[in-house]
């Protein structure tokens, strides 16, 4: 007489296997998942400072000061929205953030992205 079929041990045992292989991954992807979101906030604070120096290079005067994300969207300087896998970040980024800059010896320098209107 032929079973055929697995056992109650054979399906614990792959059970049990399946839960350490995820238990070991899960760390390692959730570290990568958070690691591309670093690199995305980075990429997003470069493009705002390229977008800003165009823009003050463009429109401003020569001197210290700062500008809204919110004018570089309405100046067609940047696209809205910036970090579009999380919209309520983009909303944010969009309607208080601002790029700060100083003029010195000619140029505009030390472009900083701050998390506040200026």
């Amino acid at each position: 007489m032929s079973k055929k079929g697995f056992t109650l041990v054979e399906l614990l045992g792959v059970l049990v296997l399946l839960s350490v292989i995820v238990v070991v991954a899960f760390p390692s992807i959730l570290g990568t998942i958070q690691g591309t979101k670093k690199q995305i906030d980075d990429a997003t604070e470069r493009l705002l400072i390229a977008n800003a120096r165009s823009y003050v290079t463009d429109t401003e005067p020569a001197a210290s000061g700062c500008v809204t994300v919110h004018t570089l969207i309405e100046e067609a300087y940047t696209e809205t929205p910036i970090a579009n896998q999380d919209s309520e970040k983009s909303e944010t980024i969009a309607n208080y953030w601002s790029v700060s800059y100083e003029y010195q010896n000619g140029k505009y320098v030390n472009f900083q992205v701050r998390e506040t209107g200026c």
